[in-house]
């Protein structure tokens, strides 16, 4: 999960919450994250997290994105080995 350690200065317009909306919907829907789940919660605190870091621009948004999500993925999938393996 992405983690600000200061509060976020930047401030989102219209079409900043627009095109920050898009990313996480079209994020979510792609990765079958659930509404309301955990995941959804972390997916939408990393968007804003990114944005508020300076990045503005939805290819740079998405390609974070998809580099955390696969971290992520690979960590979860590594402790599940490590589970199974006991």
């Amino acid at each position: 999960m992405f983690v600000s350690h200061s509060p976020i200065n930047a401030i989102a317009y219209p079409d900043d919450l627009k095109l920050l909306t898009r990313v996480y919907e079209d994020i979510r829907r792609q990765r079958g994250i659930e509404c309301g789940s955990t995941a959804a919660e972390d997916l939408s605190r990393a968007v804003m997290d990114l944005f508020a870091q300076g990045l503005s621009e939805e290819a740079d948004i998405r390609e974070s994105l998809d580099a955390y999500l696969s971290r992520k993925s690979s960590s979860a999938d590594l402790l599940r080995l490590r589970r199974n393996a006991r």
